[in-house]
């Protein structure tokens, strides 16, 4: 995170203070997602199943500092 512009969007240790998320799907119905912080969800649901969320991949882990 080093090329950020603006020291602010930063905490202490350098990590972003925001969150992005990311959501893919290819032709086949193949699907991930991926969030800047651990403890995201996202929502499934396909067609003859039941709806449910799931865990998204993650770039820094999530502390209560």
């Amino acid at each position: 995170m080093a090329a950020t512009r603006l020291p602010e969007l930063l905490d202490g240790r350098g990590r972003p203070r925001f969150g992005v998320k990311f959501y893919a799907v290819n032709a086949r119905g193949e699907y991930g997602s991926a969030s800047m912080w651990s403890g995201e969800r996202f929502a499934v649901c396909r067609a003859g199943e039941e709806p449910r969320l799931e865990d998204c991949a993650y770039l820094y882990e999530r502390t209560d500092t």
